[in-house]
């Protein structure tokens, strides 16, 4: 009987302890990413940062009219995991940036004087959008999972951080005088670009950028991710919202441009003055801080799925 006992007692401990064996096996297939491929999509908010909009990011997003339009970008991606910890990441988006002088109107408000920068921002009255097309690739590293074996791998939520270089065109728009029709600016040089010695340079609407991101993922099963991500873009130009240096005099449009471009170059350059805020302004007069160069983000939800693979895990 006791002979029994033991017996069923030691194969009970020896199932047992198989059954943890397998489960922590498991746990390490589940958890941790494989080399290989992964293949997803994003899809998130969009922001523009350049001249036009407000001196702060708190400002940016806490002003009452922010949120009446909205931008949104999105896209699918590729990454290759050349370990759990280490991935290559290429990514194709598409979507639009929006910023606006309108967001100063709560502090331009509480200005005690039309010198003020927010009350200035308000009274330029500038607006800009572009549609935007990105391609993206980046370096991904999960700092948990650089070491494979390591309990902290296991855990399903990693964080990760990814650098690269992105390559994207943009389509400049803005509005005509107080109106709501929106145009596109490129062909208009709303600063005098390209028109000679004396005048800003013609910029292209090809462009490279330094994207940044930091984000958190989900492991929600075998093969399915769930994450969320902020990536912030470094870019070369000062004109993704069409603002960047000085006036110039309306005549300098009537000379370079043809007619009908030269009468809607002169509405949309200085918008102040239909809104009624300023009168309009002397070629010289400050339209923007030449120093500054733009740049845009997008926070996004991404859902990827973890390709299969038979390949032997070379770090083990």
């Amino acid at each position: 009987m006791q002979a029994r006992v033991i017996r069923n007692l030691v194969a009970l401990s020896f199932c047992m302890a198989t059954a943890y064996a397998t489960s922590a096996q498991d746990a390490h297939r589940l958890y941790v990413e494989p080399d290989g491929w992964v293949i997803g999509m994003n899809f998130g908010m969009s922001d523009l940062w350049g001249n036009v909009g407000t001196a702060s990011p708190i400002d940016h997003y806490n002003n009452s009219k922010y949120f009446d339009k909205v931008t949104f970008m999105g896209g699918l991606f590729g990454r290759y995991n050349v370990h759990p910890g280490f991935g290559l990441r290429g990514q194709l988006n598409y979507g639009a940036l929006y910023a606006t002088d309108k967001w100063n109107y709560d502090l331009a408000k509480k200005a005690t004087s039309q010198g003020e920068d927010a009350y200035q921002r308000y009274a330029r009255a500038q607006n800009a959008k572009d549609d935007v097309f990105e391609s993206t690739l980046l370096m991904e590293i999960t700092p948990r999972r650089l070491n494979p074996e390591g309990k902290n791998a296991l855990k399903r939520g990693q964080p990760f951080l990814g650098l690269g270089l992105s390559i994207f065109h943009f389509t400049p728009y803005s509005t005509v005088a107080a109106s709501q029709d929106w145009v596109k600016t490129y062909d208009l040089d709303l600063e005098g670009q390209g028109f000679g010695a004396g005048y800003p340079k013609q910029f292209s609407l090809w462009q490279p950028a330094i994207p940044l991101v930091i984000g958190y993922r989900w492991d929600i099963g075998q093969h399915v991710n769930l994450g969320i991500e902020y990536m912030f873009r470094y870019t070369f130009t000062k004109y993704l919202d069409g603002v960047s240096g000085k006036y110039i005099d309306p005549a300098a449009f009537a000379e370079h441009l043809s007619p009908s471009q030269a009468a809607t170059a002169a509405l949309v350059a200085d918008k102040g003055y239909w809104y009624g805020l300023e009168p309009p302004n002397v070629a010289g007069n400050m339209r923007g801080n030449s120093a500054y160069t733009d740049k845009y983000s997008s926070l996004s939800i991404t859902l990827s799925f973890k390709v299969s693979t038979r390949t032997p895990k070379w770090w083990h």
